[in-house]
């Protein structure tokens, strides 16, 4: 499996690590827990834990951009992590266009990004 998912209600944080190809077999097992941690809490946090990447399907397209439009307001941050040089500058890009904090963090800060999304704003 390319993504794991983990949620800490206490923190209303969840995080997802991304290893490999993500299909959407692997999108679709973690569309629903998402959806209903955002449910459960009204507004979260996610961690982003980017540790190899190599493309996705197309098919994940489309309910990812319907995900986005509908929950993005109730996300309140997002830690994206990783040392794969090209993620940095498109994390930037999109945090220009978002309502949502985004912030990138290396690798070696995972500590400091999970610390980054349950401070206050």
């Amino acid at each position: 499996m390319a993504i794991i998912y983990e949620e800490d209600d206490s923190t209303k944080t969840a995080t997802i690590t991304v290893s490999g190809k993500i299909v959407r077999d692997d999108y679709d097992a973690v569309l629903k827990p998402m959806q209903a941690f955002i449910d459960k809490h009204g507004t979260v946090n996610f961690i982003e834990v980017v540790e190899s990447f190599a493309g996705f399907e197309p098919s994940v397209i489309w309910p990812g951009i319907k995900f986005d439009v509908a929950n993005l307001k109730h996300i309140r941050r997002v830690a994206v992590v990783s040392d794969i040089g090209w993620i940095s500058p498109i994390t930037k890009a999109a945090g220009y266009f978002m309502s949502t904090k985004l912030r990138m963090f290396d690798m070696a800060e995972l500590d400091e990004a999970r610390d980054w999304v349950k401070s206050s704003a």
